[in-house]
């Protein structure tokens, strides 16, 4: 298990110019990073082109990152912000597209389906960032990174007790912040379970 320190170094060595590490980063995460992309988008080419441009980023802009958790969270969570981001950008196309392929009312319902799941997932980030940065960086870690909780509090310098502290504190917020509790379900299943490729 790779530490934060140690990603870094990766993230420097592709800053300056490093194909054979930019390569394996890409050979490493991309069939992971293409996965999430899909669940969100359920379109291939349009996952390859979020994860293609996320790497690109990367290579761009490796220098001006500064981790405060895992490179695979981070990429992760990269993944899924653009992916949301190219949903919402592109709804008018994919509902001419779903239009053209079904009927009228159960694509209505599948359009209102989506747009619902999207503003729950957008609602479920914000509340994520409003939490505070330790507790957020425990939760995203645990989830995102798939850390167990002794991992967690190797890399953060905290004891197993602080872990689960901040868990449950985080846990307590997201249910007070959201309004619908089936958002809560989502994150612990099926958004977690995307974390597992």
């Amino acid at each position: 298990m790779s530490t934060v320190f140690e990603d870094q170094k990766i993230l420097n060595e592709i800053s300056i110019q490093n194909r054979q590490v930019f390569d394996k980063l890409y050979r490493q995460y991309y069939k992971k990073l293409f996965t999430i992309s899909y669940k969100y988008l359920r379109r291939e080419e349009m996952a390859e082109e979020v994860v293609h441009d996320v790497f690109i980023k990367i290579w761009n802009l490796a220098g001006k990152i500064k981790l405060s958790y895992s490179l695979s969270g981070y990429l992760s969570r990269a993944v899924v912000n653009a992916s949301l981001n190219l949903l919402k950008r592109d709804r008018i196309t994919t509902v001419h597209i779903e239009l053209s392929e079904c009927d009228d009312r159960e694509n209505e319902t599948e359009l209102n389906d989506a747009e619902i799941l999207e503003n729950q997932l957008l609602a479920l980030e914000k509340a994520i960032l409003r939490l505070p940065g330790q507790c957020q960086k425990v939760l995203l870690m645990s989830k995102f990174d798939k850390l167990k909780q002794q991992e967690i509090a190797e890399q953060l310098g905290i004891s197993i007790k602080t872990v689960k502290n901040h868990l449950t504190y985080g846990y307590k917020k997201l249910r007070e912040n959201l309004e619908h509790a089936i958002i809560i379900v989502f994150f612990i299943t099926i958004v977690y379970r995307s974390f597992l490729y």
